[in-house]
């Protein structure tokens, strides 16, 4: 009895022991197959990892089909010491070191020699050839040097693409279209930021292994996965038109030290096509584009917004042009006093006059006179006119516009006159600009794009068609907006600025002061304070083409920084270029007028 309990004991041991055999070799395969990772390859000379290879990134295009961003393949080159068999690396060892010294001038041909020889001995399988990168005709002339020209397997030359990105016209529209910082795929802006899934293509892989040397070399045994290029993107960018709102803008911020940067964007009233787009930043005595003030610096407009007011007064049949009311240089509203001297040389004077001169109490008591007992409506009304309508756009980094509501909670009765006037509403330069390209399209307003399509080499891929928002106001309306836009021009704060402009403008000025955040004050301890410049417009009158918007940041000064004396010159300069270089235009021109001069007689009248 005794000796059947011991053998029951001892099977049930043995037993046991294949049971806990089996599940140690089962959590050993799931651990394999599910939960451990591969062993650090230092310890398997043979094991094959795959590397991501980019394929060749896509270029962006102007409008025209000129580059102005596009990838180059570079190549780093490394030789194989170990491939090439005694006859042929000794039989050739001389002359391919003489050549790669005439190459890259950086060693001997006695040091090339005796480094790759060391290598072979050293079983060196990653021995880096030259100094540099080299172009793609460069790749092709060494593959053909001895030894190498037995190809990769047996003349051992390894070669490893990398893209260079280029930008040939450097810093021209820079900020906008992004760029791509070599070796950094990560650091990128503008439409290289935007468009980064449509430009990148996809990876593919390259099979690596590591030599008892702990050197990674291509394991030529193992398929490579090719990598597939990326789109080209082309924009609605005119390079000619860019470089004309380049250079005006930055022309004129050389002229004051006290100018913080400023922006300009040029658009087809037709389509909504962003022909140019410049945001220049003063530093160190020159420039630079660092960020997108057209669609990132939202502010108050200043006058440029009084436009909108006045279309809101004529479409509720409130007024029109002709309109006359009191002349109150100062106005007393809700136990607040506003003055404008604008006013003072008025006993009555007409929307139309009060347009032009760009009075601020003239909007503020028309305002006041026909909403102030339903600012709702007003602001509704501004809403239909889509002044502050969010529209997506192409690029990373638009910023919301926002107009304050009586519904908001810190809504005060002041805010309806100041808002008439262009303050309490924050736009960037693009909503304003879409504004005005709406009243210049007859009151349809399109959705601004910059991306026209992507392209496979000559296919096109995806293409995108302008786009309608919606109508802003009634046909009525824009007769008189056009109207009291060209008096700006012709007989208002514009007149000595365009005056004898051999294109016609129709356009307004804007002077804002800006608010710093920190103190949530326009003018500092000290009397300093902040300016933004506007003037916005379209042209030729008559028949508009294009639209554009020129604003100007000044740093904190006490000086004061119009609209009309800095904004204004650059948009006539842009104007002025653009028609001496449209061929439809080009027999209207008059020979006489030179295109650099700006009348003088605006420095004495400086207004807003």
């Amino acid at each position: 009895m005794k000796k059947e309990g011991i053998n029951i004991f001892v099977t049930f041991g043995l037993y046991s022991l294949i049971a806990l055999g089996f599940l140690v070799a089962l959590i050993q395969i799931i651990n394999i197959q599910f939960i451990a990772t591969p062993p650090d390859s230092t310890h398997f000379g043979s094991k094959t990892i795959y590397q991501d290879i980019e394929g060749i990134r896509g270029g962006i295009l102007a409008t025209d089909g000129r580059y102005l961003a596009v990838s180059t393949p570079m190549y780093n080159l490394h030789m194989d010491c170990v491939l090439p068999n005694d006859t042929l690396f000794d039989n050739n060892i001389d002359e391919l070191s003489e050549l790669l010294s005439k190459k890259f001038k950086n060693k001997s041909k006695e040091s090339y020699k005796s480094e790759i020889i060391s290598a072979r001995e050293n079983n060196g399988r990653y021995y880096k050839i030259g100094n540099r990168l080299v172009s793609h005709h460069e790749m092709l002339e060494i593959k053909e040097y001895p030894i190498f020209n037995k190809g990769r397997n047996k003349g051992g030359l390894v070669i490893e693409q990398e893209d260079r990105r280029l930008y040939p016209y450097e810093s021209l529209g820079r900020r906008t279209l992004g760029y791509v910082l070599n070796n950094d795929n990560s650091t990128k802006v503008g439409i290289e930021l935007s468009c980064d899934n449509v430009l990148k293509g996809s990876a593919g892989q390259r099979p690596m292994r590591r030599t008892d040397k702990n050197e990674w070399i291509i394991d030529i045994d193992q398929p490579e996965i090719p990598a597939v290029n990326g789109l080209d993107v082309v924009t609605t960018i005119d390079v000619d038109i860019q470089d004309i709102a380049d250079r005006a803008l930055r022309n004129r911020l050389s002229e004051s030290d006290e100018i913080e940067g400023g922006t300009v964007v040029v658009m087809e009233v037709a389509t909504g096509a962003i022909r140019a787009m410049v945001n220049l930043q003063k530093h160190d005595g020159g420039f630079y584009e660092r960020d997108n003030y057209a669609i990132s610096r939202r502010g108050e407009p200043g006058s440029v917004f009084k436009l909108a007011t006045l279309i809101a007064l004529l479409e509720d049949k409130h007024i029109t042009l002709d309109t006359e009311i009191k002349s109150q240089p100062i106005w007393n509203y809700k136990d607040r006093v506003l003055t404008d001297n604008y006013l003072r040389d008025y006993d009555r004077i007409s929307v139309q006059r009060g347009f032009e001169i760009s009075s601020n109490n003239v909007f503020r008591i028309l305002s006041a006179k026909y909403y102030e007992d339903d600012p709702e409506s007003f602001i509704g009304k501004l809403t239909d006119l889509k002044i502050g309508y969010n529209f997506d756009f192409d690029m990373v980094g638009m910023v919301p516009a926002h107009i304050k509501s009586p519904l908001d909670e810190n809504w005060s009765a002041i805010d309806l006159p100041q808002i008439a006037m262009g303050y309490t509403v924050e736009l960037t330069p693009l909503h304003t600009l879409s504004f005005y390209n709406a009243v210049a399209n007859n009151g349809k307003m399109m959705k601004p794009h910059i991306i026209e399509k992507h392209m496979d080499r000559s296919k096109v891929v995806k293409e995108f068609k302008p786009e309608v928002i919606g109508v802003i106001c009634s046909e009525e309306s824009i007769k008189s907006a056009h109207k009291a836009l060209r008096g700006v021009v012709e007989n208002g704060t514009g007149r000595y600025i365009f005056k004898d402009c051999p294109v016609n403008v129709s356009g307004k000025t804007g002077t804002a002061q800006i608010v710093d955040p920190k103190t949530n004050q326009y003018v500092d301890a000290n009397g300093y304070r902040q300016h933004q410049a506007s003037f916005v417009g379209f042209y030729p009158s008559e028949a508009p083409k294009y639209s554009t918007i020129v604003v100007i940041y000044s740093k904190k000064t006490k000086k004061n920084y119009y609209g009309a004396t800095w904004a204004g010159p650059v948009f006539r300069d842009i104007a002025e270029n653009i028609y001496a270089s449209s061929p439809e235009w080009n027999e209207e021109w008059d020979e006489k007028l030179d295109l650099k001069k700006v009348n003088k007689e605006y420095l004495a009248n400086e207004s807003r």
